[in-house]
């Protein structure tokens, strides 16, 4: 009789579960801030602290230039006796003469500001995975082994010849 080996492998227990991923979401909004100053400052529309600091500027160059003038002036009629005709030059200066030229403004460019953001944080849960292994069954039957001699071992010896 041969014999048997049974064997049995159960299923194994796995069990997986995914938590939900949590997201937090924080944002500001979009805010676009245009700064317009310098092209209003370029057509003449400033603000009163610049606009009196140059006029003082204007005002200054100014009284600088006319005083320059008038000692220039009073220098050429003091060398009058001389024969220079300063008279008609002085009387030329009286009344200035202004040159007329086309500009475009503003020449610069508003500046343009963006704030906001927007922040994403991510709470990403690991899988819970539970596994039970099951070993596998062996169920064995031994076999029957049965014995018999055909023939028993003998050994026979004769002596042919007498000369030994």
């Amino acid at each position: 009789m041969q014999g048997r080996l049974n064997v049995e492998f159960p299923k194994s227990k796995l069990e997986i579960s995914q938590p939900k991923a949590e997201m937090r979401i924080n944002s500001q909004l979009p805010r676009v801030i245009i700064d317009q100053y310098q092209c209003f400052a370029e057509a003449g529309l400033k603000n009163y602290s610049d606009l009196t600091k140059d006029n003082g500027q204007w005002a200054y160059k100014c009284f600088m230039e006319r005083i320059a003038r008038y000692n220039q002036e009073g220098d050429m009629l003091a060398q009058i006796e001389k024969g220079n005709s300063s008279i008609p030059l002085i009387a030329e200066n009286t009344f200035p003469t202004y040159d007329f030229n086309i500009n475009f403004i503003p020449k610069s460019r508003p500046k343009i500001d963006v704030t906001g953001h927007i922040n994403i944080d991510w709470d990403i849960k690991k899988p819970i995975i539970n596994y039970e292994v099951r070993n596998p069954v062996f169920q064995y039957e031994h076999g029957k082994v049965e014995i018999s001699m055909r023939q028993w071992p003998s050994i026979e010896m004769n002596y042919v010849d007498e000369n030994v």
